[in-house]
Formats: C-alpha cells, structure tokens, sequence
C-alpha cells in the first residue's frame, strides 16, 4: 500500500493567505517506472531523473515531478 504524504500548500490572495493540506500518496521507483507512460514521461526519462535514487525509496507525484525538471533541465558537457 501506498504511503500518504502531507503537503502544506499555501496560496497568497488580495486579502489572505490561504493554507489547504493535500494528501499525496507516495509511490516507489518501479511503480513509476511500470507507469511512466501514464504519467506522461518516457522510461528513460524517468531512469534519468531516479538516477541518484534508491529502488526502495517512494515519492509523491510532486516530486517526482521536480526531479524531472531538474533532470531535464541540466546541460549536457
């Protein structure tokens, strides 16, 4: 089963700052990977972004999210 992650989003109005909690399941390496096309990525792409992670470790949409942008954000030397 999934582990549920509490994320604290805060959004800035006009008049007041407004805080909503989301719960965000928490998925492992290979669930991404077996669904990268779902989520809109190649598996490669993913390989890439999970390159510096562990089998074993979970991640919400969020961050993996992140990762991606940071991964394909880097240049190449």
């Amino acid at each position: 089963m999934a582990d549920v992650n509490k994320d604290v989003i805060t959004k800035e109005t006009a008049t007041s700052t407004i805080k909503t909690t989301v719960n965000e399941e928490k998925f492992s390496v290979e669930e991404y990977m077996e669904n990268a096309k779902a989520l809109g990525y190649t598996k490669i792409v993913l390989a890439g972004a999970f390159s510096n992670c562990l089998k074993e470790e979970t991640f919400t949409k969020i961050e993996v999210d992140k990762m991606v942008k940071n991964f394909l954000g880097k240049k190449v030397k």
